[in-house]
């Protein structure tokens, strides 16, 4: 870095949940390189901006470290069980503890760094004590932090707890993603733009968001009902071994869900997440196998892991797709929808 040259850090912490399996985390994924490559045709951004990304699902880590837009590479994100908010919220000290240049009497530290939390707004670990430490230390002194809550189910008042400037995504889509992006790149092209020119302690001015997109998050949250929104089941392909996800949304002002769409996945969590116990009854239908389009799925008797299958596979030997089962499944095996508990998690 060139000798006095001022930066401006920008952090984004993402949130990697399974709230955001299928095309949202490609749209945040592509989101991540239209902010980039916007930034890298604007001089003062090339200049100053400063990129690092942390994401969150079960486990928080910096997957980019604070760098010049120049050297930047988007990561590939990946979906996981559960949101540890509070686990992103302490990363991000970290990172600003470790990162940031201070000013000292020879030299002038780093601009006020600027932060962009996307979440569901719905944590699943210890994330309070971290909330107030961000809202009573880091943000009073060290950054700027916007909070955007992704999705129809957010709790804003875990948003207000951490940042007084807090937005909402109801609409979760592929477009509404990308018009965030944009969104994002002008807010870090403005505040370059604006910080040689005013004091560390002015107040944050971002472009107005987009209204089709992005508005005030409400003081008040709206979500009051502990009872899960959605149900997130991890299954097998039975055909190619390969994990997926189904996902099933409750009906208004029932305890039943309906499944509207499965997802592939990476990998296969055994555990994490916030864990909840639902009876199958409660489930209705079963979204096709994404990779084989079977129709069907039935848990191993066995392991206990759930896999896809058909009528025909059901007439006939199966043998358990997980790896470490050797379970041989036949007719008699199938078990009772209402003979097992499944474990859900919020996302």
């Amino acid at each position: 870095m060139e000798a006095g040259l001022r930066r401006l850090p920008v952090y984004l912490l993402l949130d990697t949940s399974e709230s955001m399996a299928g095309p949202a985390i490609g749209a945040v994924e592509q989101g991540v390189s239209t902010l980039v490559s916007q930034l890298q045709k604007n001089p003062l951004a090339v200049e100053t901006a400063h990129l690092s990304v942390i994401t969150f699902g079960r486990e928080a880590q910096q997957v980019v470290p604070l760098t010049e837009l120049v050297e930047f590479h988007a990561p590939a994100l990946r979906v996981r069980t559960g949101t540890a908010l509070g686990g992103a919220l302490q990363v991000l000290m970290s990172s600003l503890d470790r990162d940031v240049q201070k000013t000292t009497e020879g030299r002038k530290g780093d601009y006020r760094p600027l932060v962009f939390l996307l979440t569901d707004g719905q944590p699943t670990d210890d994330w309070e004590p971290h909330a107030d430490l961000i809202k009573t230390s880091v943000m009073a002194r060290k950054a700027s932090i916007v909070a955007i809550g992704c999705g129809p189910d957010v709790d804003s008042e875990v948003l207000y707890r951490i940042t007084d400037t807090a937005l909402v995504m109801p609409n979760l889509t592929p477009e509404t993603i990308r018009k965030a992006f944009v969104w994002l790149s002008a807010s870090v092209q403005s505040v370059s733009a604006k910080v040689q020119e005013t004091t560390d302690k002015a107040s944050l001015e971002l472009p107005q968001p987009p209204p089709d997109t992005l508005q005030g998050a409400p003081r008040i949250s709206n979500r009051r009902d502990q009872a899960p929104r959605q149900v997130f089941l991890h299954a097998l392909c039975s055909t190619t071994g390969w994990p997926y996800l189904m996902r099933f949304l409750r009906r208004a002002y029932e305890d039943q869900y309906d499944a509207i769409a499965a997802h592939k996945l990476e990998t296969l969590d055994d555990e994490g997440g916030h864990a909840s116990q639902i009876s199958a009854s409660q489930l209705w239908g079963i979204p096709p196998c994404p990779y084989c389009k079977n129709p069907g799925a039935n848990p191993c008797p066995e392991c206990g892991v759930i896999f896809c299958s058909s009528d025909e596979q059901l007439q006939s030997e199966v043998n358990c797709p997980n790896p470490k089962c050797k379970a041989v499944l036949i007719k008699k095996d199938k078990v009772s929808n209402d003979d097992f508990r499944i474990k859900t998690s919020d996302g």
